[in-house]
């Protein structure tokens, strides 16, 4: 019988980096298949939308005024998941080249601070889309005539998606540096 011995992780950056790493993970990978579901339910919606109203309008003369709202709420929706979804599996344009021409251990601090800097502007996205939200929850939309609270919440809910994305970008960072390959 083989002993497979676990890898010894001591320092502490090792030790909080998975004690971090792995819990986040898992949940973006129980939400990231939820997103992308909500992402194609929200364009077919948009199809189907768009169609009930070309169709109402050029065969029946008379259309939903609140058609083209949600497809308008629901298209806000979509790219806000999609491009936290393009975020999270690295489908964004990134800048590649520069990445060849600097040394991986300078690599890694440049990597760093532009996730921070995310971070930094992702919590203000949350802050703000929240406020924007709740601020205008009393007000309602003309033709679907739901409250405006909806439509804003796409904000905090896309920044909200992106900083655990950017998190976990910085623990595997951290991982990758500080851990051996196994873990």
């Amino acid at each position: 019988m083989e002993v497979t011995e676990t890898p010894r992780i001591g320092s502490a950056t090792a030790r909080l980096t998975i004690a971090l790493r792995n819990p986040l993970q898992g949940l973006l990978n129980w939400i990231d298949p939820i997103v992308r579901l909500l992402i194609g339910a929200g364009m077919a919606l948009i199809l189907g939308a768009v169609v009930f109203h070309v169709v109402g309008r050029y065969f029946f003369g008379r259309t939903y005024m609140g058609t083209l709202e949600l497809v308008r709420y629901t298209t806000v929706w979509v790219s806000i998941l999609g491009a936290s979804a393009a975020f999270g599996s690295k489908e964004h344009v990134v800048i590649d080249a520069l990445a060849e021409k600097v040394p991986k251990h300078i690599w890694f601090w440049f990597r760093l601070l532009a996730d921070l800097i995310l971070c930094v502007f992702f919590v203000v996205m949350i802050i703000a889309g929240q406020r924007m939200a709740i601020q205008d929850f009393s007000q309602t939309s003309l033709g679907l005539q739901i409250p405006m609270f909806y439509p804003y919440l796409a904000i905090p809910v896309g920044g909200v998606l992106m900083l655990l994305y950017t998190l976990v970008d910085i623990l595997n960072s951290f991982a990758a540096r500080y851990l051996p390959q196994e873990c």
